[in-house]
C-alpha cells in the first residue's frame, strides 16, 4: 500500500480492530436481543450509542455503514416475526439510526474542521509569539509590555540593559520609576492620559535613572493596545537610546558655544569662566579648572574655576598627577572621575583644563576629539588675546603720543584727503578739525606741491618715498602767517603699497625768521664787503686816474714853464706854450669841478636853477663849443623845430650835452660823424647823440654810467678820461626827471639818448623838475 499499511503490520491490526469493533458491538447487542427476545425498541438505545460513538470517532462512510448494520439489526426481528405493529416502529428507529449517523458524522466533521482550524490558529499564535520574542530580543531598541498601571509584563534584554538591571530586576520596577525624579511627574502625566483614553500614544525625550546614579538619555514612546473589554488593554513601550545623538549634539553645541564666547569676549579673563561653564553645562561635568604656567614656568597653578568648590590654590609640577602628566605629554589623559586636556599654542603646552565628575565616567572617542580641538582653539584664542592686548597697549601708547605730541601730526589718505589731525596741529593753525579738513589742509597741500616743484621734488600725491622735508608758508585761522616744515612719510599696507601718509608739521617760523635775519645779515655783510671792495677798487682807480690826470697836466705845465723860464723863445712860441699851460690848468680845474659836482649831487647839495630852456639852443651851443677842437669830425644836426620848451637848468643841460658830444668826438675816428637830434616823445623831449666811433662791448654797456668806469678793451684804453663824465650826466638827467640810456655795438658806434620832461604851460619850476 502506498500508505505503507499492510497485512500483518501493527497499523493494520489497529485499523482492523478500530473498524471491526463497532460491528462486533452491534453483533453482541443483536445476540443479546435475540436471546432475550426483546423488542427492537428495547435494544435501540444500545444501537444508537454504538452509532453515536462511531459517528464521533470515525469517518462518514464507516459511520453510515455501522448505522446501516444497526438499522438492519433493528428490522430483523419485526420482519422475522411478521408482527406488523412492530415493523413500523422498527423502520422509524432504523431511519433514526441512519439519520443520527449522517447528522453526527457531519457535526463531527465540522467540529474536527473547527478544531483543526483552532489548532492551526493556536499554532500560529505560538509561532507569532516566538517571532515576537525573537524580534523583541533582536532589535536595538528597548521594547516591553506593561499594564495600564505601569507594572511590567515583559521587557526585552535591550530594555533591561538600558535600565542597568537584569530582566527579572527590571520587571520589579514600574514604568514611572524609570525616569529621573525631575522628569517623573511628566511621565506620570503621560501615563494618566493613556489610561483615560485621551491619547493612544505618548512620547518624550527624558533621562532614565540607572542604579549607579547615572542617567541615560532616551526617546520614550508609549502606545496603548486595546483589550477584549472596555477599560482593558496594555501598554507597548519603546525606548530608544539617544545618548550618542545627545552626546554628539552636546559636543557640537559645546564647541559652538565656546567659539561664540571666544568671538564675543573681550579677553581671556572674561572668556575663561564662560568657557569652563560651557564645558560643564553641555558635557555634564560637575566642575572645571584652568591651570596656567607660573612666570618661572616651573609649575602650574589653578587660575580659574567653574564654581567656588573647584577653586584650588595648589600648584603642580610637570609629570605629577593628572594635570602634570598632561602638561608633560601634551595629550589628553583621564582618571576614573576626571579628565584633563592641554591648552596648546603652536604645539607648546601653555595651560591645562581639568574636568571633574562626581561619578566614574569614561569619555568617548568623539568627546576626546572635541576636547583636543578645544584645547587648540583656546590656545590660539589666548595667544590672539595676548597679541591683541599688546597691540592695544601699543595703540594706546601711539595714540597718547599722537594726542600729546607738541608737533602737529596729520594722517592723509592716498587720495590726499585729511583723515585726522592731532590737537597740536589744530592749535598751531587755529582751526577746528572740520575747517582744517575743508580748507586749511587743501591750502597746505597746494603750498607743499608748489614748494616741491621749486625743489624739483615730486608732488604730494605723486608719492612720498624718502621722507624728505619741505618748508611752506601758511596762514592761521587768526590771520597770522607761519613758516611750517612738512615731513611726509608713507604708511604701507600689508602688500607694501602706500595706504596712508603721515605728515609731521612743525612750526619753524622763529627758526626761519632767525635764519632769514641771519641770511639778510650775511647778505648785507656780503654787500658791505662788496661795496668796500668796490670802494677800494674805486679809490684805487680814482687815485690812479686823478694822479694820472694831475701828473699829465702838471708835467705839461712844468715843462712849458721851464721852457719859458729858460728864455730864448720867440713871442709866438711863448704864447703857444702859455696856451698849453692854460689848457692843462683848465683840465685840472674841470677834473676838480667834476669831482665836486658829483659829490654835491650824491649828497643832495647841488642846487638847480630851473627856467624855460630851448633844448635846440642847448644842442647848438654845445656843438659850437666842440667844433674848434674837433676839426677831424663832422657834425650833423637833426633838430625838431617844433620841439616845445623844457623846464631845466640850462647850464647843467649844456654840461650834459657837452659831455656827450666830447665823448662822441673823443671816441670817433678821423673823418667820423657825430649826429645830434631832438624830437618829442610823449611828454618828454628826446635828445640823441650818435657817433660812428669804436663802440662799446655788450658786457660793458651796463656799467658805462658807473663812476670811474671806462671801457678797457681795444683802442679805448689809450683815450684819456676820468670816468666821471657819464656818471655826472646821468645824475643831472635824473635830477631833471628824465632818464638816459645807450645803444652800442663794437665797431658800429654808440647812441646816447636822454629825455627831459616838457614844461606844462601851468607848471611851476618845482613841478617841472619832478613832473
Amino acid at each position: 500500500m502506498s500508505s505503507g499499511v499492510g497485512p500483518g503490520s501493527a497499523s493494520w491490526t489497529r485499523l482492523l480492530v478500530r473498524r471491526g469493533t463497532p460491528f462486533a458491538a452491534l453483533a453482541a447487542i443483536f445476540a443479546v436481543q435475540a436471546l432475550a427476545d426483546a423488542q427492537s425498541v428495547v435494544a435501540f438505545p444500545l444501537y444508537l450509542a454504538v452509532v453515536l460513538v462511531v459517528a464521533l470517532q470515525q469517518n462518514r462512510a464507516e459511520s453510515i455503514a455501522v448505522a446501516a448494520v444497526a438499522a438492519m439489526a433493528v428490522l430483523v426481528r419485526p420482519i422475522a416475526t411478521g408482527d406488523a405493529s412492530e415493523v413500523a416502529p422498527a423502520v422509524l428507529l432504523a431511519g433514526v439510526l441512519v439519520a443520527v449517523a449522517i447528522t453526527m458524522t457531519e457535526l463531527t466533521r465540522h467540529m474536527r474542521n473547527a478544531a483543526s482550524a483552532e489548532q492551526r490558529r493556536l499554532d500560529g499564535l505560538v509561532a507569532s509569539e516566538r517571532r515576537l520574542r525573537a524580534t523583541l530580543e533582536s532589535v536595538d531598541v528597548g521594547l516591553g509590555l506593561a499594564e495600564l498601571d505601569g507594572s511590567w509584563i515583559q521587557v526585552n534584554d535591550r530594555l533591561a540593559a538600558m535600565l542597568g538591571r537584569g530582566r527579572d530586576a527590571a520587571l520589579q520596577v514600574t514604568l514611572s520609576e524609570l525616569a529621573r525624579e525631575t522628569e517623573r511627574s511628566d511621565l506620570e502625566d503621560g501615563l494618566n492620559l493613556l489610561r483615560s483614553g485621551d491619547v493612544l500614544r505618548w512620547s518624550a525625550e527624558l533621562d532614565l535613572a540607572r542604579p549607579n546614579g547615572g542617567k541615560l538619555p532616551v526617546d520614550l514612546l508609549v502606545a496603548r493596545l486595546p483589550g477584549a473589554a472596555a477599560g482593558d488593554g496594555c501598554l507597548l513601550v519603546q525606548v530608544v537610546d539617544i545618548s550618542a545623538r545627545k552626546r554628539s549634539d552636546a559636543l557640537r553645541d559645546c564647541a559652538a558655544a565656546m567659539r561664540q564666547v571666544i568671538l564675543a569676549a573681550g579677553g581671556v579673563e572674561a572668556a575663561m569662566p564662560q568657557l569652563l561653564a560651557a564645558l560643564c553645562g553641555y558635557l555634564d561635568w560637575d566642575a572645571a579648572r584652568q591651570w596656567t604656567l607660573e612666570p618661572d614656568r616651573q609649575a602650574m597653578r589653578a587660575r580659574c574655576a567653574s564654581n567656588p568648590n573647584a577653586v584650588s590654590t595648589a600648584t603642580v609640577r610637570s609629570g605629577a598627577g593628572l594635570v602634570g602628566r598632561v602638561w608633560q605629554s601634551g595629550v589628553l589623559a583621564a582618571e576614573e572621575e576626571s579628565v584633563a586636556f592641554p591648552i596648546l599654542d603652536s604645539g607648546e603646552v601653555i595651560g591645562v583644563i581639568e574636568l571633574i565628575s562626581d561619578r566614574a565616567r569614561t569619555p568617548a572617542d568623539d568627546e576626546v576629539t572635541m576636547l583636543a580641538n578645544a584645547g587648540v582653539e583656546i590656545g590660539q584664542f589666548i595667544r590672539r588675546s595676548e597679541t591683541t592686548q599688546a597691540l592695544r597697549r601699543s595703540e594706546a601708547d601711539h595714540r597718547a603720543i599722537y594726542e600729546r605730541s607738541p608737533i602737529g601730526i596729520a594722517r592723509i589718505s592716498s587720495d590726499g584727503e585729511m583723515l585726522e589731525a592731532n590737537p597740536a596741529l589744530l592749535h598751531m593753525l587755529d582751526h577746528d578739525e572740520a575747517r582744517m579738513r575743508a580748507s586749511a589742509w587743501p591750502d597746505l597741500l597746494r603750498a607743499y606741491d608748489q614748494a616741491a616743484a621749486r625743489s624739483h621734488k615730486p608732488s604730494f600725491l605723486a608719492g612720498v618715498s624718502d621722507g624728505g622735508s619741505i618748508q611752506v608758508r601758511a596762514a592761521t585761522g587768526a590771520g597770522t602767517w607761519l613758516w611750517l616744515q612738512l615731513t611726509a612719510t608713507p604708511i604701507p599696507d600689508q602688500s607694501g603699497r602706500p595706504e596712508h601718509v603721515l605728515v609731521l608739521v612743525e612750526d619753524v617760523t622763529a627758526v626761519r625768521e632767525t635764519s632769514d635775519r641771519l641770511a639778510e645779515a650775511l647778505e648785507s655783510q656780503r654787500d658791505a664787503n662788496a661795496n668796500l671792495e668796490k670802494l677800494d677798487r674805486t679809490k684805487s682807480e680814482f687815485l690812479s686816474i686823478v694822479s694820472h690826470e694831475f701828473r699829465t697836466a702838471l708835467t705839461g705845465i712844468q715843462g712849458f714853464s721851464e721852457l719859458i723860464r729858460d728864455g730864448g723863445l720867440e713871442a709866438d712860441e711863448v704864447r703857444a706854450y702859455g696856451g698849453y699851460i692854460f689848457n692843462d690848468a683848465d683840465r685840472v680845474n674841470r677834473l676838480i669841478g667834476d669831482m665836486l659836482d658829483l659829490d654835491r649831487m650824491e649828497s643832495g647839495r647841488m642846487a638847480m636853477r630851473t627856467s624855460d630852456v630851448d633844448i635846440n639852443d642847448v644842442l647848438a651851443e654845445a656843438v659850437s663849443r666842440a667844433v674848434p677842437s674837433a676839426a677831424s669830425v663832422e657834425f650833423k644836426s637833426d633838430f625838431d623845430p617844433r620841439l616845445p620848451i623844457v623846464a631845466g637848468d640850462r647850464d647843467r643841460l649844456i654840461q650834459v650835452v657837452s659831455n656827450l658830444v666830447n665823448n662822441a668826438v673823443k671816441y670817433s675816428p678821423e673823418g667820423g660823424m657825430v649826429t645830434m637830434s631832438s624830437r618829442v616823445d610823449g611828454r618828454y623831449a628826446l635828445v640823441s647823440v650818435t657817433d660812428t666811433g669804436i663802440g662799446i662791448p655788450a658786457e660793458e654797456i651796463g656799467h658805462v654810467f658807473e663812476r670811474f668806469r671806462r671801457v678797457r678793451s681795444g683802442a679805448a684804453q689809450s683815450i684819456p678820461g676820468t670816468g666821471l663824465g657819464l656818471t655826472i650826466v646821468k645824475q643831472i638827467v635824473e635830477m631833471h626827471g628824465g632818464k638816459i640810456w645807450v645803444e652800442s655795438a663794437v665797431g658800429h658806434g654808440s647812441s646816447f639818448h636822454f629825455t627831459i620832461p616838457l614844461a606844462p604851460e601851468d607848471a611851476n619850476a618845482m613841478q617841472l623838475r619832478h613832473g
